[in-house]
């Protein structure tokens, strides 16, 4: 089999190249096809004594025996699933762009090869693509297809305290009774296997190309600095597929697999493979708002406010602090609860106290200068998290920084029921960061997506960042995978403009 442009991995970084890309392509995906409604059936019926979030993604295994996501070690909470689809299938839709402050920090050894303003275009694609709807107060200029509803009772609860905070932009598949709506999200939780399918999934993209399901590419062949075939495994037996170019838009962990298996140019820098993953650690906070009262669940979606008070950086670490708009879990219910009034007789108060209670989720950036890496030996991907050990307690001068913004503002912080995470472990799914983008001395992958050291060889998704904050990544995997299609469709443009001439 010959294809002028194999694009590996039928996620939102293979399907939107895909969906843009001229020309003739093919997309290869190891995950079977599958249907969500089944996949839910399959978690409604599992004991549910085990973790929840472990069952979501055991409902995704797949039914190829060679689709095994690798076992991450016990400080990496991560994990990820190998379907159609990918890991897009179980993110919550979320929609965040990077901030600008990540984009313009140009010096040292990690720096974007574009600034935000080069990116804010492909940005606002990638949000009509993913059908944003997005709280009115956003500040991002997004390109959003609806206003969350109810975001005004938000913004009165929390304006008093955090006047610039907004609901998060979320992504949401179409109705299914016209193009121009939206999938009706019930805020039900399980986001990853939504009985409304409501949150956009990477399947949901059209892509004007043909997928091969259940075949997995174990390596590429290349001849000096052109790859020229991939090796790739089925259910029945291998197969060769031939190319012009290759876009390698799997998972992170698994593209580099496939690198690291090849029999890479001298000119790459696989020395560099695989360092400075960056995922996200977490804290737990929260805080009561005096006088207000909390209106829990009443949008039209289900979302976090995002604070930018409680943001910022501190110590060359950024952090986004989220409002969960949830009811607080018992240990903030606990921590908020008055005693005192309680011993006056004045339980009417000490209950309506109760619903001015925040549940706080903190995102905290794993710089890549911590160097958390991995490395490929024996067949099995290990992982060196030391550098994150050594530096985690530089997180505390974060949550210490946010308490001191709560103060200024007023607001009563909670500090019995904080949990910092970050201190036994880190991980949010988000495997970021192990194929370097740009022009710094630490990059994998040049200013063109092109793998150094090939001619041919194109990396799309989040594996290219080289720093990637503390946001979500999906929104700027789609965007980036705009402008590589882009890129793309120009030098071919280009080389046919000369070939004319």
């Amino acid at each position: 089999m010959f294809i002028d442009t194999l694009i590996i991995g039928n996620g939102f970084a293979g399907r939107t190249v895909a969906s843009t890309l001229q020309g003739e392509s093919l997309i290869v995906e190891r995950g079977e096809t599958f249907n969500i409604f089944e996949r839910r059936q399959r978690f409604l019926y599992m004991d549910k004594t085990n973790r929840h979030d472990a069952l979501i993604r055991r409902s995704y295994e797949s039914r190829h025996a060679f689709n095994v996501p690798e076992q991450m070690p016990k400080d990496c909470a991560s994990e990820y699933i190998l379907v159609d689809g990918g890991c897009s299938n179980h993110w919550g839709g979320l929609s965040f762009r990077l901030s600008e402050g990540v984009f313009a920090n140009q010096g040292g050894d990690f720096p974007w090869p574009f600034n935000y303003q080069a990116i804010q275009p492909y940005y606002s694609r990638a949000e009509s693509l993913l059908r944003i709807s997005a709280d009115p107060k956003d500040p991002e200029g997004r390109t959003s297809r609806a206003a969350i509803k109810g975001v005004e009772k938000w913004h009165q609860a929390l304006g008093p305290y955090f006047p610039d905070a907004y609901i998060g932009a979320q992504a949401h598949n179409l109705s299914a009774d016209t193009s121009d709506g939206q999938g009706q999200c019930l805020g039900a939780g399980d986001c990853e296997l939504c009985p409304m399918d409501a949150k956009t999934r990477s399947l949901h993209v059209r892509a004007n190309t043909r997928v091969l399901n259940g075949v997995m590419v174990d390596r590429l062949r290349f001849e000096e600095g052109k790859a020229v075939e991939a090796i790739c495994i089925t259910e029945d037996g291998p197969l060769v597929i031939g190319f012009n170019r290759v876009i390698i838009a799997a998972h992170g962990v698994e593209s580099l697999k496939i690198l690291w298996k090849s029999n890479l140019p001298s000119a790459t820098p696989d020395h560099l493979l695989g360092h400075h993953y960056q995922d996200h650690a977490v804290a737990e906070l929260a805080c009561q708002l005096p006088g207000s009262a909390i209106p829990f669940l009443q949008v039209s979606t289900a979302a976090q406010v995002v604070i930018p008070e409680l943001s910022g950086e501190v110590d060359g670490i950024e952090f986004t602090t989220l409002a969960l708009m949830t009811p607080p879990n018992e240990s903030a219910v606990a921590a908020a609860l008055d005693v005192g009034q309680i011993n006056a007789w004045d339980l009417e108060g000490a209950i309506k106290d109760m619903s001015s209670v925040l549940s706080l989720y903190v995102l905290l950036e794993i710089p890549p200068e911590w160097d958390i890496s991995l490395s490929y030996s024996d067949g099995k991907v290990s992982m060196d998290t030391a550098g994150y050990h050594k530096n985690k307690v530089r997180y505390n001068g974060v949550i210490d920084a946010i308490y001191r913004k709560m103060d200024a503002l007023g607001v009563k912080p909670l500090r019995n029921a904080e949990q910092k995470h970050y201190m036994n472990a880190f991980g949010t799914h988000h495997l970021v960061g192990m194929l370097s983008m740009g022009d710094g001395p630490r990059a994998v992958v040049d200013a063109n997506f092109k793998l150094k050291g090939t001619s041919n060889v194109r990396i799309a998704g989040s594996s290219l960042f080289p720093r990637c904050g503390s946001r979500n990544p999906t929104v700027t995997v789609v965007a980036t995978s705009l402008m590589l299609a882009e890129k793309l469709n120009a030098e071919a443009n280009e080389s046919l403009t000369t070939s004319v001439d």
